[in-house]
């Protein structure tokens, strides 16, 4: 490994030592070679160290935070301070990127001059539905788009210019969005590479995932994306099929939905105009309160209240 690598990953991770074992193991078959991994523990006391050493891979580093926080913007900013390289991504620990991500995302990073790229994401629910995240008409970010933090790829002087994370328990939104709609406001150019690099398993979507060591699931997606077989076309032909059925056709297909989206989209700029997030604005009527949503999110996931 070269004293600066091409990339820095960040890692956040609490207790998930069999599913972090999963991922990590991926990520070692990513086509770019040159690349630092910083995982940051939030005071994990499940083995993740142990599992982390077993690689024997110099490009991992693992940190334990002294005490937990319960929520992502700590572990996520001491990995970006820890970082070496230039540009940076960050994977969340239950997620896998497509072998060539980083190769695709960096070389458009360089490309277009963007100071972040994303890409997007396709997260399979428990029903083996799928949800597209990234996707949109314009080609780069908007207040309407959950862009998840395991598909950027950005530059350093992003994150000198916009600051750190802000801690979840102050905000009604999640921590990485509202960092994300603070770089917008501040002019930063965040662009879309339209191309499906992440698989998402999401956690909230799992009840329970964080009482259970089991990875069989995360096992049999990692052998899938590491042999490099047609798990995208998998992916986006359930995604593709599910828009035929019933109430999940494309808005231009059904009239009643594109008067819904006229006036959500109304809704959201009215929103915007008056310096509100508009996704913070629903998170709040739904989970009120601040850190409201993270309180939820942990119940969903067993974790005890904090």
């Amino acid at each position: 490994m070269s004293s600066q690598p091409c990339v820095s990953i960040v890692i956040a991770t609490y207790n998930r030592r069999a599913v972090l074992t999963e991922v990590l193991d991926a990520l070692r078959h990513q086509t770019v070679r040159d690349w630092e991994a910083i995982v940051v523990g939030d005071a994990c006391t499940d083995g993740t160290a142990d599992a982390v050493a077993r690689f024997g891979d110099a490009r991992l580093r693992f940190v334990n935070l002294p005490r937990n926080h319960g929520e992502q913007s700590v572990p996520n900013n001491e990995g970006v301070r820890l970082a070496r390289a230039d540009r940076l991504a960050f994977l969340n620990h239950d997620d896998f990127w497509r072998l060539d991500h980083l190769e695709h995302a960096l070389a458009h990073l360089d490309r277009s001059g963007a100071d972040l790229v994303y890409t997007w994401q396709a997260s399979l629910l428990p029903d083996r539905t799928v949800v597209l995240l990234g996707p949109s008409p314009l080609g780069h970010y908007s207040t309407d788009l959950g862009i998840p933090a395991s598909s950027w790829v950005w530059r350093r002087d992003l994150t000198t210019r916009i600051g750190p994370w802000r801690n979840g328990w102050t905000l009604r939104l999640a921590p990485s969005q509202e960092w994300l709609w603070r770089a917008a406001r501040a002019g930063a150019r965040l662009v879309e590479l339209r191309r499906v690099s992440v698989l998402g398993l999401p956690s909230g979507a799992r009840v329970g995932s964080y009482r259970s060591v089991d990875a069989t699931e995360h096992e049999a997606w990692r052998r899938r994306v590491v042999a490099g077989d047609d798990w995208v076309e998998e992916v986006l032909t359930t995604y593709v099929h599910a828009q035929t059925q019933g109430g999940r056709l494309p808005a231009c297909a059904r009239p009643r939905a594109q008067v819904a989206r006229a006036v959500r989209n109304a809704a959201l700029r009215q929103a915007a105009r008056l310096g509100l997030h508009p996704v913070a604005v629903w998170l709040a009527v739904r989970h009120p309160g601040r850190g409201g949503f993270l309180h939820w999110l942990r119940r969903r996931r067993g974790l005890p209240d904090l």
